[in-house]
């Protein structure tokens, strides 16, 4: 929906709106799912099913994890990970410079507004597949609090970011913010209390909450005229905020209000915004997200200056931004205003929209159709040539109308050079054990083993992959063109896709496919191991690992992988003892063949693990504890079931619910990294009495745990 569109929409249904900068997020009435009465009834939301909801003072004030309905259901697990150092010979474009940030204010699967889950059973959904290029994401959009009417919704001031989206986020090095939007319902001041100590109780609480659900910090978006009494209080809280937060904790101040309340918008760091990140010398914002207005350089060398005069560091606490959301590849702004060519980049810079990937395809909803969605998010990350080491714009065509004054699809004239044209990609790959599966975080189906689990759609970002650090990088080692490289969700090894590479090879086009940047440093004893088919049993496989080394950043040293032994998954596993003491600046794939002919090869699984014996630890996870059923809902022949365990602090990378089957096969249930699950939906077999769940643990390594076992009754 065009933004403009959507304002006035907001407009018929007396929403107040901000229109200097991001859309804060509201949504009309018509559309309201909301807590209590609201979201009992949401299409598509089982009865009992836990969402997410907004916080106003209220429900901040008196905010526990023990009163908050859901709140246990919402966490994220998965750590911050740490990212490697930055190597230019391995990168898609060796003359980057790495020190600009990325801003990623966006939303999660598909911006409900009112209702959020941390996992779902249905495919078509937007699932963010290039954090290696954003290292803040916030979460876009608001929620109603819990027991808000439908007919009414009452909004929160702070919605939480999806923990599914945090946990991927931390998986990739990525901080993850909650969303604070102003105007709300109700008096600002109720957030301003003081105790007499000085202390302020809403700041307190939003670092209780932000630690309980494992989050790193909160994007400001203070859009409205604020009394200057109020404006100078919420400093003196965001300055005590930025006091007793964390180390790491990080608060983007959206360039909004000034200092005595007044609502404008300066479109750079200069005199009148800098108290909002610096006032008298003390800290009170981590940095600042630019409005986009930006007619020239000026404002962004003036940002770059204020920043300098503070003492500070512009690419901490510059973010400039571009507007997607409503002008998708064709922002009227451009961003070579921050990125000069030729020159280093004059400050960070903040992306507002990038789900308009998804969000403004037209057929969004249909499974069938998410390959042109994968395509317009390539275009927007990795450039209009969908490949990072290819990147720049295409043509420009002022946006939405050519010469002739007639509207044109704004996706085929690209002013857009693709994100990776400017960010240089970045990794947390530093370690053994690495495993991928090439696992998206949603599919058509669930796979473990190499075997068909589930026949349901699900998804859930928590437990995507780490993916390829380059979608796509490929080489043709002749005349030929390369092969196609994507994501099959038809055919995976473990979760819901598998990478493929397909089409027709022959002598004149062995392929090259760089997929991930590493920092790994063999000692002795560590292997790495590919799982593949190609449905060509007793042949050669055609298929090589490759390997990069720092001290040699322009060759390859290739592996082959050799025979295929039979018509399925196949495991080869090879020993990394030659390269011990080098590192592994890279790794990437090849497939060659003599003969002319079609060829496709599915890899369902890429481990680098610090043994030999194919990935398999000697000491396996412990044996889950506790696992319960905590309550069910059957109704007919299904039931909703909310699971719980003891969570194992450390040495846990997921744990596998599964049902056993009558004939000694397992389904898929669900996976998660945390201490809770909510089954939606499980369907009873046949006249089953009972049917018995397994919960399994798994290392990081991928080795597994014994299950423990449950039993949920259907009388």
């Amino acid at each position: 929906m065009e933004r403009r569109t959507f304002i006035a929409m907001l407009g018929a249904a007396g929403v107040s709106v901000g229109l200097g900068g991001p859309l804060g997020p509201l949504a009309p009435a018509a559309y309201a799912a909301g807590p209590a009465g609201a979201t009992d009834a949401a299409p598509g939301r089982a009865p009992h099913q836990p969402y997410m909801h907004g916080y106003d003072a209220a429900s901040i004030l008196s905010w526990s994890p023990d009163s908050d309905r859901w709140a246990k259901y919402f966490r994220s697990r998965v750590p911050l990970a740490t990212r490697i150092a930055p190597f230019a010979a391995t990168q898609a474009d060796p003359r980057l410079k790495t020190a600009a940030k990325v801003m990623n204010l966006s939303y999660d699967y598909d911006n409900s507004f009112f209702t959020a889950y941390k996992y779902n059973d249905v495919f078509s959904r937007r699932l963010l597949r290039f954090w290696q290029y954003t290292d803040l994401y916030g979460s876009w959009h608001g929620m109603p609090v819990a027991g808000s009417p439908v007919d009414e919704p009452v909004h929160g001031l702070i919605n939480l970011p999806n923990p599914a989206y945090t946990d991927a986020a931390h998986r990739n090095g990525v901080k993850s913010l909650g969303c604070w939007f102003w105007p709300r319902t109700g008096a600002f001041a109720d957030y301003l209390d003081q105790r007499a100590d000085g202390s302020f109780p809403v700041a307190d609480k939003l670092i209780e909450m932000a630690g309980y659900f494992g989050f790193d910090g909160y994007f400001i978006n203070q859009e409205a005229e604020t009394p200057a009494a109020e404006a100078a209080k919420l400093m003196e809280m965001l300055t005590y905020l930025r006091a007793q937060a964390p180390e790491g904790f990080h608060v983007q101040w959206y360039d909004t209000i000034m200092v005595n309340g007044k609502l404008d918008y300066q479109n750079q760091l200069n005199d009148k915004n800098a108290p909002w990140i610096q006032h008298d010398g003390t800290p009170v914002n981590n940095s600042l997200f630019a409005n986009y207005w930006m007619p020239d350089a000026a404002q962004v060398e003036t940002s770059r200056t204020t920043a300098e005069k503070l003492g500070l560091d512009p690419y901490e606490v510059v973010y400039h931004g571009t507007e997607n959301e409503k002008y998708g590849y064709n922002p009227p702004y451009d961003t070579r205003l921050v990125f000069p060519e030729g020159g280093e980049a004059r400050t960070s810079w903040a992306l507002f929209g990038t789900h308009f990937a998804w969000d403004r395809y037209p057929d969004r909803e249909n499974p069938d159709a998410q390959g042109a969605v994968f395509q317009r998010e390539r275009r927007y990350w990795s450039g209009p040539n969908e490949d990072p080491t290819h990147t720049g714009r295409t043509e420009y065509v002022p946006w939405p109308y050519e010469d002739d004054g007639k509207p044109r699809d704004a996706d085929n004239h690209l002013k857009w050079d693709g994100v990776a044209h400017y960010i240089a990609e970045r990794s947390t790959i530093g370690s053994f054990p690495f495993v991928t599966r090439f696992n998206t975080g949603h599919g058509r189906a669930f796979f473990l083993a190499g075997k068909h689990a589930s026949s349901r759609e699900w998804n859930n970002a928590s437990i995507q992959d780490t993916l390829p650090t380059w979608q796509f990088w490929t080489r043709s080692g002749g005349a030929g063109d390369p092969l196609a490289v994507d994501y099959d969700y038809a055919k995976a090894y473990d979760g819901g896709s598998s990478l493929k590479i397909s089409g027709t090879l022959g002598p004149d086009n062995p392929t090259t496919v760089r997929l991930f940047k590493t920092a790994l440093r063999p000692m002795g004893g560590e292997t790495v191991s590919v799982t593949y088919t190609t449905g060509r049993a007793g042949r050669a496989s055609g298929l090589e690992i490759g390997l990069v080394l720092q001290d040699t950043p322009d060759t390859f040293a290739w592996l082959p992988v050799g025979a295929t032994k039979g018509p399925d998954w196949n495991t080869a596993a090879i020993a990394l003892d030659r390269f011990a003491g080098r590192t592994i600046a890279a790794i990437g794939l090849r497939v060659s063949d003599a003969q002319q002919g079609p060829y496709a090869v599915n890899i369902g699984e890429l481990a680098l693990l610090a043994t030999r014996d194919g990935g398999l630890r000697a000491q396996r996870p412990d044996r889950p504890e506790g696992f319960t059923v905590d309550a069910s809902y059957v109704a007919g022949t299904s039931a909703e079931v909310f699971l719980s365990w003891r969570f194992a602090r450390s040495g846990i990378w997921y744990y596998d619910i599964r049902r056993e089957l009558p004939d000694g096969e397992h389904e898929a249930v669900g996976r998660v990294c945390d201490e809770v699950y909510y089954v939606k939906s499980l369907a009873r077999t046949g006249t089953e009495p009972a049917s018995v769940l397994q919960l399994t643990a798994v290392a990081p390594d991928g080795s597994r745990s014994a299950p423990a076992t449950v039993l949920l009754p259907w009388e």
